[in-house]
């Protein structure tokens, strides 16, 4: 990425990997050395991120030679992924009647195959006012507008893109809000299947909701320190943070880790899913414990590098066990015929095997 800083402060950037011949060849060890440098604002060495771009180098390296063709992508975008890209974006749906369901998969399968790219020529269009040969007007559906040196330069691979601090803000909330929620599934999902289940497995459960919803808060928190390094404005900002109730976005915004608080809903199930079945209600031996861990890591801060242990009191410590036997067993000695043997002759004049067919007459 090559960034390049306009008069009035916004950025741009050009995505040199696209018309750099050797791209293959430095993606890789550009990789590991991007790992190692973000490792070192973490506390946990650099070993592990030293691993960390080790992996993405040989997944980098390889991806020219597995990764689909453009065709065969789009293809399967119809076939195999239920009509969904592999970036998520939804081709057609299933409420659309066949005839604009089958418009979409061929517009999608044209498009795929076109020169250049669709997308950039309709930009290339819309950057020049006076044409109007692919498009209408000079904004897209978003309300971008294009500059024609920009675009133009696309076409040899040197297209640079206006960052826009204030759109990519509202995709890392909608992130985030995605992320809170599969943090909660993960607590729901085993502590409400509806069978008989341990407080220590609902413990369990909370601990593991909240070791991910810290990850999920922790990159809210560097998404929101670097819009601000891209100078977002203050609508934008707390525009896009709307979603957000204002507890949570100061919370995060102070480097303070909220933990999941278990509803009232969720504990209603508890004992609605216990009285079904006729067992005691699990939630009740499991809650102090949660009331334990709640309170402590709400002291957590989102600065650590990753989220600490905690110990599930209610799992059942195992005793040591004594990893061999205690004493050898070899069989005894026979005290009388040791005596009796050394009374009749010289012990000292016996040969090596003739003393220890004394002391262990038994083998």
């Amino acid at each position: 990425m090559l960034p390049i800083k306009q008069d009035d402060g916004s950025f741009k950037y050009i995505d040199f990997s696209h018309a750099n011949a050797y791209d293959t060849l430095i993606r890789p060890l550009q990789s590991i050395v991007n790992a190692v440098q973000d490792g070192r604002t973490d506390e946990d060495g650099m070993m592990d991120d030293f691993a960390k771009g080790l992996f993405t180098a040989m997944r980098e390296f390889g991806q020219p030679f597995i990764s689909e063709s453009i065709w065969t992508e789009a293809a399967l975008d119809i076939i195999a992924r239920g009509g969904r890209t592999r970036e998520g974006f939804q081709v057609y749906s299933d409420q659309d009647t066949a005839g604009d369901r089958n418009s979409k998969i061929f517009a999608h399968l044209v498009r795929a195959q076109m020169p250049f790219s669709f997308d950039q020529l309709k930009r290339l269009d819309r950057s020049i006012e006076s044409v109007d040969v692919i498009t209408k007007g000079k904004f897209d559906k978003y309300g971008q507008e294009f500059e024609f040196g920009d675009e133009f330069g696309g076409l040899f691979g040197f297209r640079a893109v206006n960052v826009n601090p204030e759109r990519a803000m509202n995709f890392k909330v909608a992130d985030y809000q995605k992320g809170v929620r599969d943090s909660r599934s993960l607590f729901t999902r085993v502590a409400l299947k509806g069978g008989p289940i341990e407080p220590r497995e609902i413990v369990d459960a909370y601990i593991n909701a909240n070791r991910a919803l810290f990850g999920v808060k922790k990159t809210l928190k560097g998404d929101m320190d670097a819009a601000r390094l891209l100078k977002i404005s203050d609508d934008g900002f707390y525009g896009a943070l709307d979603r957000i109730s204002n507890r949570e976005v100061n919370a995060v915004d102070n480097n303070v880790f909220i933990p999941y608080n278990i509803s009232l809903e969720v504990q209603n199930a508890f004992a609605d899913n216990a009285a079904r079945i006729g067992i005691a209600n699990p939630f009740d031996a499991a809650a102090d414990a949660i009331g334990d861990l709640e309170a402590r890591m709400a002291d957590l801060s989102l600065g650590l590098a990753e989220f600490p242990v905690f110990e599930n009191p209610l799992q059942p410590i195992m005793q040591d066990t004594p990893l061999g036997p205690q004493t050898l067993n070899l069989p005894s000695i026979d005290a009388n015929t040791v005596s009796a043997q050394v009374q009749g002759s010289n012990f000292n004049n016996l040969t090596t095997e003739q003393k220890l067919s004394i002391l262990f007459p038994q083998g």
